[in-house]
């Protein structure tokens, strides 16, 4: 906590200096509350900030009033006003000459110091959220590339101590198959007998590839409860939710399929745990996830989750993170049962260009008793991030993630095909920062996907594409 505190009152400090000279334009005289000399604003500015200092905050606190008698707006003023008052044990009359600064500042340098200084405040008080929500502030009124950079250290360091780390996600995305209806317009079923297995039918116009808007919302929650030197445990709670809004042509071809039809919930709740084992050189982790979704409004499966995994340092700096999961899943439409066991690897290596490299695989395997519901699986991933683009060493604002990943399910029973069925899920996707563009800490992300799912039951034939924007802390 020293150390954060001296990384803020080091920001600070800057703040009132710079402060202090930009009242050195203003070369009307007050009078000190303690006595009958006359100083310059800029004297007592420097003078009460000196006291504050030295640890004489009352009489730091006369001063500073007696500056705001003159200039109710003095943002010099009230920033030492407030350490005065916190140093005497007002924290509220503190908060009061604060949020007073921040109300009344003309530019970015007086709002920033403003913004800094009720972070200090707060994680005085180990407020340590709040102080991250002010720092953002800071950050977002920051005059300069220099400042913007300690607000940012000041917000990685406050982040290490609060125990509670929040995630926010949203996005719009449009799709041209926000239902994941069959890209085919007719297809056969082999499980009927004699020629009916030839036969041609039709798609309903629900169940083919609609178009749309796609709105979601994501909140994670981790709460730190124990922390040693080599371990940490943390409570998480997530919500997500997601729904559509039809486009004309999905509204006419298919009026009973709406976005409510359409829409998904879920709840989460779970824990976490972290830890290095002595003379190990690898981090492990376990984690433990109950989760409830809802379709259309209607309870719709809950699931159980566990994994545990560790990840490995190689040579070249490459790394490998290997993971192992089950997951119990209990649908409350059909009463149906799953148990999928998993087993996963990811392997990465930054190049000499800073680009970094990255290869994923995973086996699973699904036990069921239902039909369409047991199967093996094998899925293998690649991804290139291409890091900030710049054409002839000029920097575009841009950066550039890609990847591609290939699925393969093999179904051992299917209500359609007798002989079980067979499934290829191919995806490619591109995500676009865009560095240029902050606010508060946050960059939009544009994102591109394209998603297929060849089937040998065609009826699960599906094709879509996705472009959409999401927002994503900067630092």
């Amino acid at each position: 906590m020293a150390d954060l505190r001296g990384l803020f009152l080091g920001a600070t400090q800057v703040c009132f200096l710079a402060l202090t000279a930009i009242g050195a334009s203003f070369p009307t005289e007050i009078r000190a509350q303690q006595g009958e000399q006359r100083l310059s604003r800029e004297d007592a500015r420097v003078l009460a900030s000196r006291l504050a200092a030295n640890g004489q905050p009352s009489a730091a606190r006369e001063i500073a009033l007696g500056l705001l008698q003159a200039d109710p707006a003095d943002i010099s003023a009230l920033l030492i006003l407030s350490q005065a008052e916190l140093q005497l044990g007002n924290v509220d009359a503190a908060k009061t000459a604060i949020r007073t600064a921040w109300r009344v500042g003309q530019n970015k340098r007086e709002r920033f110091a403003a913004a800094l200084t009720m972070a200090d405040l707060h994680a005085s008080q180990e407020a340590y959220t709040r102080s991250q929500i002010w720092i953002r502030r800071a950050i977002q009124t920051a005059p300069t590339p220099q400042t913007e950079q300690t607000a940012i250290s000041a917000f990685r360091r406050v982040r290490q101590e609060n125990p509670l780390a929040v995630e926010l996600s949203f996005g719009i995305v449009p799709s041209t198959n926000v239902n994941s209806g069959n890209s085919n317009q007719a297809i056969s079923f082999a499980y009927l007998p004699g020629y009916l297995s030839e036969i041609l039918w039709l798609v309903p116009a629900d169940e083919r590839p609609l178009s749309g808007i796609e709105f979601s919302l994501q909140t994670d929650l981790r709460y730190r409860i124990a922390e040693s030197e080599t371990s940490s445990t943390s409570l998480e709670f997530g919500v997500y939710g997601r729904t559509y809004m039809m486009s004309d042509a999905a509204r006419a071809s298919a009026p009973g399929v709406t976005g409510e039809s359409l829409s998904f919930a879920q709840a989460s709740i779970g824990i976490l745990h972290q830890w290095q084992p002595e003379n190990a050189d690898a981090p492990y982790s376990a984690s433990l996830t109950y989760s409830h979704n809802w379709a259309a409004g209607t309870p719709y499966r809950y699931e159980l989750n566990g994994i545990i995994g560790t990840q490995f340092s190689l040579a070249n700096e490459d790394t490998l993170a290997v993971s192992g999961g089950v997951r119990y899943s209990h649908n409350f439409v059909n009463d149906s049962e799953v148990m999928t066991y998993s087993l996963r690897g990811q392997w990465s290596r930054e190049l000499s260009n800073d680009d970094t490299v990255g290869i994923t695989a995973q086996a699973a395997k699904a036990v069921s008793q239902s039909t369409d519901l047991a199967y093996d699986e094998a899925t293998l991933g690649v991804r290139y991030d291409f890091g900030e683009i710049s054409v002839n060493e000029i920097s575009l604002g841009l950066d550039l993630v890609t990847s591609y990943t290939e699925k393969y399910r093999v179904y051992e029973t299917s209500a359609y095909d007798p002989a079980g069925r067979d499934d290829r899920i191919s995806s490619l996707r591109f995500d676009v920062g865009l560095n240029n563009v902050d606010f508060y800490g946050f960059q939009p992300v544009v994102t591109f996907q394209a998603r297929r799912t060849v089937s040998s039951v065609e009826r699960f034939d599906t094709e879509g594409g996705q472009i959409g924007v999401n927002l994503r802390s900067s630092f």
